[in-house]
This record gives structure tokens, C-alpha cells and sequence, in this order.
């Protein structure tokens, strides 16, 4: 419904225009997506030990099956991340793809709250504001900041939220019997979680450059995409305002699949208020859909390929059991 009205709102023959002016340059917007993939499995890589083996290939393929479900799911991360760690589980043990999984994690939200400070900021003293908008940005100044100094504080003083969590629930028989017996595992998968930085400090600042490498890759399909659908270039503020915008979207909206709706009212807002017009942010979100899509496809047929593979070596297993 949010989106219906956000068609008819901006016009529909407009933003239409809009996108068939990108044209061939969605191969680029594809490709630009291509990049994001690669840099945040490049950086999960990094986040293992040198002892687990697990190939970039079966990392990438991962990440994007992953991605896949966390997008068409009302579940995000609840599921994209634990989808990836299935993805991998007969590679790698558990306990070193969860820990390398959420270090990575924890990079990539650290760079997602500068990109959403930052930009929200600028936002907030280059133009002014609908009251609405204003009172959001506002929020997101206030809330981001404590949510990730709270993060920092847990992981600097190794405060084990899980574990203990599950050994309260015990004290108080709540918690499964299967949860208590792992809770080894689980300890184990925290100090790896804590000690990555000590274990790994050359891994810091490169782990750093890809997750920024993510943004910057982001902030770039913006402004190519913007400047095919308004027929000129707008300032690299504008993208970079647009994509802290889009972060804050994806981040907030989690629970929306595909972000469909949100993210083109949210974006049309942002672009009307930038005197872009609401039809240009619109477009700008049916562009970015488009690659969403295209790799949500490949990612699901990753899956679809796995499960056909697992069923194989499952029915062979079956085949060959009795002549043993």
C-alpha cells in the first residue's frame, strides 16, 4: 500500500522515465552490487583463523544464499546469518564461522554507525527539514551513538550475554537441557568473539578498509544511478546523504522483505527535500530493488543448487549402506 501511494503520489509516468533512463547502466548497478558482496566475504575471510579452512568460493556462495533469505524473510539478520553458517557447516566448524561470522559483523556495524552519523548529520545542516524528518534524524543522532557504545562496552569487557543468559534461564529451569550442554561451545565461540583482536591485530585495519570499501561501493551506485535518471551529476553529499538514508532504511526496516515500500517513501522524501524531486528518489529505489533482486535470484539458486547437492550425497549414502 505504501508503495501504491508512493507511485501515485510522485506520478507513475515519471518515475517510470526515470528508471528506463538508467538503461544499460543497471549493469553497473549489478556489477557496483557484485563489489559489495565480494568486499564483506573478503572481510568475513579475513575474521577466520588461520587454521579454518574455508574456501572464498564456498564464502561468497554463501553470503549470498544468505543474503537471499534475509531478504525475502521478515526475519533479516534473524535469518541471512545463520543461514550463512549453515551454508558452511560441513567446511568449517561451528564454533569458527559463528565467531568469525559476528567479528565481521561487529566491523560492518561499526561503519554503519559513522556512515549513519555522519550522514544523518550532514542532512540535518545542509537543508532544512520537514518537522517529520527532522524529528528522525534527531533520533538517529541520539540512539545510534548509545546503541553502539553499549556494543563497545560488551565486547570490551567481554560480558558473556549469552552464556550467562542461558545460565540464568537454567538456575530457574527455563532453558532447554540442548542449550546447557552446549554451553561449552558457546563459551568457546565467545573467546574466540573476544580474543580476535589480540589473536588477529594485523586483520584490524584491512577487515576496516573493506567494510568502508562497502560504503564507498554503495555510495557510488547512488550518485551513477542519480545521475542517470536526473541527466546530471548531483554532489557526492547528496549520494552519500542518500545512502545513510538507505542504511538507516535496511537497518531499521528489517522486518519489511525487500524493504518494499519504506525504501522508496523514505528515499522520495529525502530526494523532494533535496530538491530532486520525490519521482528521482523513487526511480533511485526501483534501481537499487533491480539488484536486489538480480542477486537475491542467483542467491536462491545457490541454495536450490546445495539442497539438490545434499539430497544426492544423501540418497547415494542410502544407496551404498546396504553393501557395506
Amino acid at each position: 500500500m505504501l508503495f501504491a501511494w508512493s507511485m501515485q503520489h510522485a506520478g507513475a509516468t515519471t518515475v517510470v522515465d526515470g528508471f528506463r533512463r538508467v538503461g544499460g547502466g543497471i549493469i553497473v548497478v549489478i556489477a557496483l552490487g557484485a563489489v559489495r558482496s565480494l568486499v564483506r566475504t573478503a572481510a568475513w575471510r579475513l575474521c577466520l583463523d588461520p587454521g579454518d579452512r574455508l574456501t572464498f568460493r564456498s564464502m561468497f556462495a554463501a553470503y549470498l544464499a544468505g543474503d537471499a533469505i534475509g531478504n525475502v524473510t521478515p526475519f533479516g539478520l534473524l535469518a541471512s546469518e545463520p543461514s550463512k553458517i549453515v551454508m558452511v557447516r560441513k567446511q568449517v566448524g561451528l564454533a569458527a564461522s559463528v565467531a568469525s561470522l559476528t567479528v565481521e559483523n561487529l566491523f560492518y556495524c561499526a561503519t554503519v554507525v559513522v556512515m549513519l552519523v555522519a550522514g544523518t548529520a550532514a542532512l540535518l545542516l545542509s537543508v532544512s527539514l520537514p518537522r517529520p524528518l527532522e524529528i528522525m534524524g534527531v533520533l538517529v543522532l541520539l540512539v545510534t551513538p548509545l546503541v553502539a557504545a553499549a556494543a563497545a562496552w560488551i565486547v570490551a569487557t567481554r560480558r558473556r550475554v549469552v552464556s550467562a543468559s542461558i545460565e540464568w534461564l537454567a538456575r530457574h529451569r527455563v532453558a532447554a537441557g540442548y542449550l546447557v550442554q552446549r554451553l561449552p561451545d558457546i563459551r568457546q565461540t565467545g573467546d574466540r568473539i573476544f580474543g580476535f583482536v589480540s589473536r588477529r591485530p594485523r586483520a584490524v585495519v584491512p577487515v576496516l578498509l573493506l567494510e568502508t570499501t562497502y560504503h564507498v561501493a554503495a555510495v557510488a551506485e547512488i550518485w551513477f544511478a542519480l545521475s542517470l535518471i536526473t541527466g546530471s551529476r548531483p554532489p557526492l553529499l547528496t549520494a552519500f546523504v542518500l545512502e545513510a538514508v538507505n542504511r538507516t532504511i535496511t537497518t531499521v526496516f528489517q522486518f519489511v522483505p525487500m524493504w518494499l515500500g519504506v525504501d522508496e517513501a523514505g528515499t522520495a522524501a529525502v530526494t523532494s527535500t533535496l530538491n530532486l524531486g520525490s519521482a528521482a528518489g523513487i526511480s533511485l529505489a526501483l534501481v537499487r530493488k533491480t539488484r536486489i533482486v538480480i542477486w537475491t535470484a542467483i542467491g536462491f539458486l545457490i541454495v536450490m543448487y546445495r539442497g539438490s547437492s545434499a539430497g544426492a550425497d544423501a540418497g547415494e549414502a542410502d544407496v551404498l549402506a546396504p553393501s557395506k
